[in-house]
């Protein structure tokens, strides 16, 4: 392990006590809020806050390191908030493979404990330092807090709708999901001091980053099998949700199988969900290579995000979020 994984991990040990300590406050409300917290998550969002800040300031000990540790927590309960209003909206009994918690307490419970979770979040933020860099960084994290409810509306209202473009999905996906890698990167350049031209690259990698882990995430809902989602194969669409491979697919297939297309998410949308229409659309997706045309497209996001790192520091922190971009569209899961 090199010396800036070691900071990392050290950065991430911090951050951890931070949510423990949140969870278990929550815990005595909703048991099982700790299994939610630290249940196999990747804790990105918080990876990448440290990553932005240190990549700027790769000093071990430094002036805002404790804001910074502060709202990398910070955004992974709101994250992870968002996921247990997620599960209750989509009815979803299962996350990372166990049990959601509206699936084993209900949902007025689960929501409860979500707006409980943000609640008690933002407690870790006070007594921060008062000063226009954390003032800074707290307008970043209210306004991704109302971009990702903003996102989550905008695909809700979209679920089922087979006329929706590239441009609309990429809008949907940016809000709900890329929004928080935004505001992790560009809250790490505030903290660290970098000027606005070093935060805005910060904000694109973000951004860009983002956009390609949804995309790969979409991709992975119906080529990964439903023991490594934790979830079923093509939950996406039994949910109603049109992702970038059905709007390729729709876009390229003929006209007898557009309606068959259609046909089929006409009757998942009336509760009909039956294994040989699912068998049906993953054999048009591969016939028409609409999850190969979805994977270009993310790597093309993540050649963009790496393109954003161009005039930053060249240090080991730099490496790390360059191999972040690259895990992104390379997992499994």
């Amino acid at each position: 392990m090199n010396s800036s994984s070691k900071i990392i991990k050290q950065d991430l040990a911090l951050i951890n006590d931070k949510l423990l300590a949140v969870a278990t406050r929550v815990e005595k409300f909703v048991p099982g809020i700790k299994e939610q917290l630290f249940n196999g998550g990747k804790k990105l969002r918080p990876s990448l806050l440290m990553l932005a800040y240190r990549v700027i300031n790769s000093q071990k000990k430094s002036k805002y390191l404790k804001q910074a540790v502060d709202f990398a927590a910070v955004i992974e309960m709101l994250h992870n908030a968002s996921l247990l209003h997620d599960d209750v909206i989509e009815s979803a009994p299962l996350r990372r493979g166990k049990e959601t918690l509206n699936s084993l307490f209900g949902n007025k419970k689960a929501v409860l404990a979500g707006d409980l979770l943000t609640a008690f979040s933002l407690t870790v933020l006070y007594g921060l330092e008062n000063s226009k860099i954390v003032e800074k960084s707290l307008r970043i994290y209210a306004e991704a807090a109302k971009t990702l409810v903003e996102g989550e509306i905008e695909e809700v209202t979209g679920l089922f709708k087979t006329s929706i473009t590239e441009q609309e999905y990429l809008k949907v996906i940016t809000g709900k999901t890329a929004v928080l890698f935004m505001a992790a990167c560009e809250t790490g350049g505030v903290l660290a001091g970098a000027p606005a031209g070093k935060t805005g690259a910060l904000k694109n990698f973000g951004r860009n980053l983002g956009v390609a882990f949804q995309i790969m995430d979409d991709i992975l809902d119906y080529t990964a099998t439903e023991k490594i989602l934790g979830k079923p194969v093509a939950s996406d669409l039994l949910e109603g949700k049109i992702t970038l491979p059905v709007i390729y697919l729709l876009k390229s297939s003929k006209k007898n199988e557009r309606a068959k297309i259609k046909g089929i998410i006409t009757k998942i949308r009336k509760g009909k969900k039956e294994k040989a229409d699912i068998a049906c659309i993953s054999s048009l997706l591969k016939k028409h290579s609409s999850l190969e045309k979805a994977y270009a497209k993310a790597r093309g996001f993540v050649e963009k995000a790496k393109a954003s790192l161009k005039n930053l520091p060249e240090n080991d922190f730099k490496e790390a979020l360059l191999k972040m971009a690259e895990f992104s569209i390379e997992r499994n899961y």
